[in-house]
């Protein structure tokens, strides 16, 4: 592992937080309820391990399992067949969050599907849940280890930078 100087970027989604309609034959969302640690962990690391996703990873399963079984915390995979291809994670708790907020704390593909549609499919699941929960504000944070894309898209979508901040972290060498 080494230390790297990252910029953080925090963004709030400015769009209407309604019900998108998903329907296909090929992908399938869905919330995964329960989820075992093990579960996301492969998941987490099959999108995240290139872009130096850590956090969840080094964390141990004890700590992993009371934040992911959190009722207020879920976890949704995009599978092709059986085989999960992406997820996003949101986050609706109001231990740091204000009533009504909810933050996506991960949001990723796996490499081979990223580029083909998908990421809007996912986000527009991941805005119809807030949709379902009452949310009034949706906040995520991308940083420059992400796909590069990542912050174009965000943007794109609807979402628009409120705060940017640079910190030493430790990251994966590749």
């Amino acid at each position: 592992m080494k230390s790297k100087l990252i910029n953080i970027t925090w963004l709030e989604y400015k769009g209407v937080i309604k019900k998108i309609p998903y329907k296909s034959d090929i992908y399938n969302i869905a919330h995964v309820n329960p989820i075992k640690v093990d579960q996301y962990k492969e998941i987490y690391k099959r999108v995240g391990s290139k872009y130096s996703w850590l956090g969840r990873s080094i964390m141990k399963d004890g700590d992993l399992k009371k934040i992911i079984s959190d009722k207020k915390v879920e976890i949704h995979f995009i599978k092709k067949g059986n085989q999960s291809i992406g997820f996003f994670e949101i986050d609706y708790s109001n231990d740091y969050l204000k009533e009504k907020e909810l933050r996506i704390v991960h949001f990723g593909l796996t490499k081979e599907y990223i580029g083909k549609g998908l990421g809007i499919k996912l986000m527009n699941a991941a805005i119809t849940r807030a949709y379902y929960l009452n949310i009034d504000k949706i906040i995520l944070q991308t940083n420059s280890l992400d796909h590069k894309r990542a912050l174009p898209f965000y943007k794109k979508y609807g979402f628009e930078i409120f705060s940017e901040e640079t910190k030493n972290i430790l990251h994966k060498v590749n």
